[in-house]
């Protein structure tokens, strides 16, 4: 595989390396558009405690007490709440 890959970089002016370079930068512009919809509607957290948010879900209960239908941490210290439009997840808050 590896050489695969050395003889594609070494064709002629540099094709594959360009090649390669634009494979990985779309990659990564899907990926970044992908990972950027999480919801229509995105607050900071009121209810958040200014504790370590690093972990996947650790945000979403304080985010679904003020009504939105998930959170995601961001910086570390923050909470940020999101709601999809259209169908709510949760059921209305009473």
């Amino acid at each position: 595989m590896a050489s695969y890959m050395k003889k594609v970089a070494e064709g002629p002016l540099g094709t594959g390396k360009a090649f390669i370079c634009l494979s990985l930068l779309m990659l990564l512009v899907l990926s970044s558009g992908k990972m950027g919809s999480h919801g229509c509607e995105k607050r900071k957290s009121g209810r958040w405690t200014n504790d370590t948010c690093i972990i996947a879900g650790t945000c979403n209960g304080p985010c679904r007490d003020e009504g939105f239908d998930n959170g995601h941490c961001h910086n570390t210290w923050e909470c940020i709440c999101y709601k999809n439009c259209g169908l709510s997840l949760q059921p209305p808050h009473a």
